[in-house]
């Protein structure tokens, strides 16, 4: 049994709009903390995608489906930023946003250059899915990185769950590409798009829980170690 695609996009929108309010608060307790805020765009340019997702038919127009693609390219771009403005607290937000910029800019073009040479929905969907299984590895590497120098073990759930979110983007993939080769029918894919959906915005509420842990146990780190430096100074 497949999920209702509209109400899936409204439950998700929500959710993504709280998230997204819960990491500007922590944003707003831990200043330092500049990917917070960059996560909170991100989650908020994938709730435009998911909102746009949901007017979106069997027969939408090639710019709805390019729309609703690049919000949701644009938002995963951003939280590969954001993972890396973690790791390094000093990073430019001008060019944190050039690079979100540039990867929705060549996403764009190749989407088009598909759909212009005449190939199938199926063949944008697949590159649509497969730009965002890269970004979204890409974002769990640099949480895994990070956590390799400085050792804050809530660093694994983001890496984990965003690691979830590049199988579940994956997964579509391959099962688009096994409709196109005539060995899946619609209608499974369909369903498998559905729980491929869910399971991404369930793997980046995670993603928000461990980022807003890392902050925690980052400040509370801190504060113990000038603590202590403190209490040698007496």
């Amino acid at each position: 049994m497949g999920m209702h695609v509209a109400t899936l996009s409204s439950v998700s929108l929500v959710a993504l709009l709280g998230a997204a309010g819960v990491a500007l608060l922590t944003w707003y307790h831990h200043r330092a903390e500049a990917g917070l805020l960059g996560w909170a765009a991100a989650l908020l340019l994938v709730g435009v995608g998911v909102l746009l997702l949901g007017q979106r038919g069997p027969a939408a127009s090639f710019a709805l489906r390019l729309a609703t693609d690049m919000a949701f390219v644009a938002g995963f771009a951003a939280m590969w930023m954001s993972m890396r403005r973690f790791n390094d607290c000093t990073a430019s937000t001008v060019r944190a946003a050039s690079v979100v910029a540039a990867c929705t800019a060549v996403f764009a073009l190749l989407f088009t250059l598909a759909w212009q040479a005449g190939s199938s929905v199926r063949a944008p969907s697949i590159l649509f899915s497969l730009f965002v299984t890269g970004l979204a590895a890409a974002a769990a590497w640099e949480a895994w990185r990070g956590g390799r120098r400085d050792g804050l073990r809530s660093r694994r759930i983001a890496a984990l769950a965003m690691t979830g979110v590049a199988l579940a983007r994956l997964v579509r993939a391959v099962t688009v590409g096994l409709q196109a080769a005539g060995v899946m029918a619609a209608d499974v894919v369909a369903i498998a798009q559905g729980y491929a959906l869910y399971a991404t915005i369930v793997f980046v509420l995670v993603v928000t829980f461990g980022l807003i842990l890392m902050a925690h146990e980052r400040h509370e780190r801190e504060y113990a170690q000038q603590f202590d430096e403190e209490g040698g100074l007496r």
